[in-house]
């Protein structure tokens, strides 16, 4: 097979970025430009992963993160109305009402141990310089954590929101949780589902409460009228 020939261009077209070794014809101004312009792109990427954490995720009532040790990867949200029915003759049915069901919130969290969990901006600075001397131990304590968090969470009553850029859900729990190691995603990075769910908050009823409740009179609500006797005096035996 014969081989054709490839013409080469006369001029070489290489980028001007980071990393790039200068070539002749590229000016100085130029690599400072590219090195600016990858700096900037770092700050921009940093300033969205800060804002995307404020607006993503699980918080208290008073808008604190309740895991500040890992990052929200997908927010899944589930809203269900219920129709009842009972049946009828002939294979028949009827549909007599409709009711909302709890909802249902599934969020998936990637724990990678950058962060040491705490909403303190000096505290968590100081965490991950303790923390970055030890290495892959700094890394592995901050997963413990998350995990041993996140099982307190899954025991206690009090009540979250479930936070998205749009819309806010109250009154929510944490019921369960789930995660996942694989190798191709990074084996020290557990990817960990989270499952919540709606709290109904209702008016409670309060009951006037005596002090011996078996002595309490018999109250009637009703009129009681009297009733007549048409018995005959002959029928009496």
């Amino acid at each position: 097979m014969p081989m054709l020939p490839v013409s080469l261009p006369s001029v070489w077209n290489i980028p001007v970025a980071a990393g790039v070794p200068a070539l002749m014809g590229q000016s100085v101004s130029a690599g400072v430009q590219a090195s600016a312009s990858v700096t900037v792109g770092s700050l921009l990427d940093d300033l969205q992963i800060t804002q995307a954490a404020s607006q993503w995720g699980i918080f208290t009532q008073d808008g604190q993160r309740v895991l500040t040790s890992a990052h929200v990867l997908s927010a899944d949200m589930q809203s269900t109305w219920r129709i009842a029915e009972a049946p009828l003759e002939g294979g028949a049915f009827l549909s007599y009402s409709k009711v909302r069901m709890s909802r249902q919130h599934r969020i998936v969290m990637v724990c990678d141990g950058s962060e040491a969990g705490m909403e303190d901006a000096n505290a968590t600075n100081l965490a991950l310089d303790v923390l970055a001397g030890a290495g892959q131990a700094g890394a592995l304590y901050v997963r413990a954590g998350f995990f041993a968090t996140l099982e307190a969470l899954e025991a206690d009553t009090n009540l979250y929101a479930v936070i998205t850029p749009e819309k806010k859900y109250d009154s929510v729990n944490i019921i369960g949780h789930r995660w996942m190691r694989e190798a191709r995603q990074g084996i020290t990075m557990p990817v960990v589902e989270i499952a919540l769910q709606e709290v109904r908050i209702t008016g409670s009823t309060q009951f006037a409460s005596t002090r011996m409740p078996q002595g309490q009179q018999i109250q009637c609500g009703g009129i009681a009228y009297a009733a007549t006797s048409y018995a005959d005096a002959g029928e009496i035996a």
